[in-house]
């Protein structure tokens, strides 16, 4: 008889089932949750912000509205007073305090000029009085007549996206 080797005598090796993907481990489970947490305050707060700032994207668009208005009828006047009024509104909304409501002339031109950190506004014609008298021509402090549109349309939209309260 031959001497066999005892070690044939035993089983292969069994190996051990594998590591299965459910359920998760505790620490899984705690990262699930922080990840879902920062989720819902990221968006939370983007959507705060944009719901604070939708009026300031409400104005520009009506900015631009207005400005083409002015390519139709071509009154530099009515540009300007309608560009004021959606300013004031605009204001009115930002600033709720009451004390926009009753400025005007240079007090509404110093108001805009400090608000939005834009010093163009203490010297434009048609952010202060001389708009509501069509007798006397709105001017630029430097530049030509045909400057003026764009002028007040970039100033009413530079106030609307800078303005702070």
């Amino acid at each position: 008889m031959a001497l066999q080797n005892p070690l044939d005598q035993l089983r292969p090796n069994h190996l051990p089932d594998p590591v299965g993907l459910w359920p998760p481990a505790i620490g899984w489970w705690v990262l699930a949750f922080i990840g879902i947490a920062l989720v819902t305050l990221v968006t939370f707060y983007f959507w705060r912000r944009w719901q604070k700032n939708r009026y300031r994207s409400e104005a520009l668009l009506q900015a631009r509205r207005i400005h083409a208005d002015y390519q139709l009828h071509q009154s530099l006047h009515r540009l300007a007073n309608e560009s004021n009024e959606l300013l004031k509104r605009v204001a009115l909304h930002a600033f709720p305090t009451g004390e926009v409501a009753g400025l005007s002339g240079a007090c509404w031109s110093q108001f805009l000029a400090d608000t939005g950190d834009i010093p163009e506004f203490l010297n434009h014609s048609a952010f202060n009085n001389d708009r509501y008298n069509p007798q006397i021509p709105l001017t630029l402090p430097h530049g030509t007549p045909d400057e003026m549109p764009a002028n007040v349309y970039e100033l009413t939209r530079r106030w609307i996206k800078r303005h702070h309260a």
